[in-house]
């Protein structure tokens, strides 16, 4: 009775993975957003700006968090062996 093999699987698969993972949080995490109000100097009050994240803080985390996992899984599957018979 002969076990079952597993052949080397193509590699550049988890490299384009990666690097799709790579440049998707590029973009999501890279680019920001943000607001300005300005007031007349006769109001009294004071012109304020603020700036943040495109996906905000938590989007941020969870994409962040995502992202550590599948770069993991996909650097755990370009350097593991293949089972030899």
């Amino acid at each position: 009775m002969s076990t079952p093999t597993r052949t080397a699987e193509p590699k550049l698969r988890w490299v384009l993975a990666s690097l799709l993972i790579i440049a998707v949080n590029v973009v999501l995490l890279g680019t920001r957003t943000g607001e300005c109000t300005d007031y007349s100097p006769e109001s009294g009050a004071v012109s304020t700006c603020s700036s943040g994240p495109l996906v905000g803080v938590p989007g941020t985390w969870a994409i962040a968090i995502l992202s550590l996992v599948a770069l993991a899984y996909f650097v755990y599957r370009l350097v593991r062996r293949p089972v030899a018979s």
